[in-house]
């Protein structure tokens, strides 16, 4: 069994369920690669850097990482927050080569309006470092990888890097790329990761009271159970993320009945409704069936 000590006020001890990571690495396997892509071709983020790209294909593989950089504190859903994001740089892709960094301020100021000196930092620095500008259009993921953590001088599994190289993926992909992700690239833990890693079960804490924010000082502990379903499933943890991002917003649900019948109705006819409710009985595992 796996175990911390969390260092905080409360105290609390978390251990890593074994037997659940088990299972729901079976489960992954069984789906196979193409019933995992399922969901990040119904991802409103793929979604909208496909439109992107319909419009600024030239450049959407930057603008996406720049953005995914600075994908934080938002003051609206990563959803809307994209859709604007794809809307507002689609208008003006004409002047996005000569002045990325004076579109970002605007937009950031427009829409992403929490610690906007701090995103704007961010997009200056990454949009002077040459070795990032060179792997976007030419490197492996794993290079970009490397070269968004060394440019920001922020750790190879700190949330917004490890996002980028998701976004980067998936502008590659609305460009038609087949890409395999490679294994060692983890999943970008987010509050919505959190919870699912807490509701399926994979993560035991002992602790009056279980939000994102307290699930969120383990960071290290979820990346560590979803890297080890990925080598059990064979599915690379960035594939696997669009499952759990899927269903993390249905976390404030009371029980798998409404979970199940709001992802049925969002998938359509895309997954059969036996599947959505394997996937739903294991994802939400710790909620009462009705």
């Amino acid at each position: 069994m796996f175990k911390c000590l969390d260092a905080g006020i409360d105290m609390n001890v978390v251990s890593v369920n074994s037997l659940r990571i088990s299972m729901l690495s079976s489960i992954f396997r069984s789906f196979g690669r193409e019933k995992i892509l399922i969901f990040e071709d119904v991802d409103p983020q793929f979604i909208s850097i496909k439109n992107l790209v319909q419009r600024c294909s030239r450049y959407t593989q930057l603008l996406v990482v720049l953005n995914a950089l600075v994908s934080y504190r938002l003051v609206m859903s990563g959803e809307e927050y994209w859709e604007k994001f794809s809307h507002y740089f689609a208008d003006k892709c004409g002047e996005a080569l000569s002045s990325p960094e004076h579109l970002f301020k605007d937009f950031i100021e427009r829409f992403n309006k929490v610690l906007v000196g701090q995103k704007f930092s961010r997009i200056l620095r990454a949009i002077r470092c040459r070795e990032l500008l060179n792997t976007i259009y030419r490197g492996s993921l794993v290079d970009a990888w490397k070269a968004i953590g060394k440019c920001l001088n922020s750790e190879l599994d700190a949330k917004t890097v490890v996002f980028a190289v998701k976004m980067l993926y998936y502008a590659r992909k609305a460009l038609g790329e087949v890409i395999e992700i490679p294994m060692d690239i983890p999943i970008p833990v987010d509050g919505r990761v959190a919870m699912i890693t807490y509701y399926s079960g994979l993560l035991e804490i002992d602790a009056h009271r279980v939000s994102r924010e307290v699930l969120m000082r383990y960071a290290d502990t979820i990346r560590f159970i979803w890297s080890n379903v990925a080598k059990l499933s064979s599915v690379p943890p960035l594939n696997l993320d669009s499952v759990i991002w899927f269903f993390g917003k249905y976390t404030g649900l009371p029980s798998r009945r409404e979970v199940l019948q709001k992802a049925v109705k969002d998938l359509g006819n895309t997954l059969s409704e036996e599947d959505i409710k394997i996937l739903t009985d294991n994802l939400f595992y710790r909620l009462p069936e009705h």
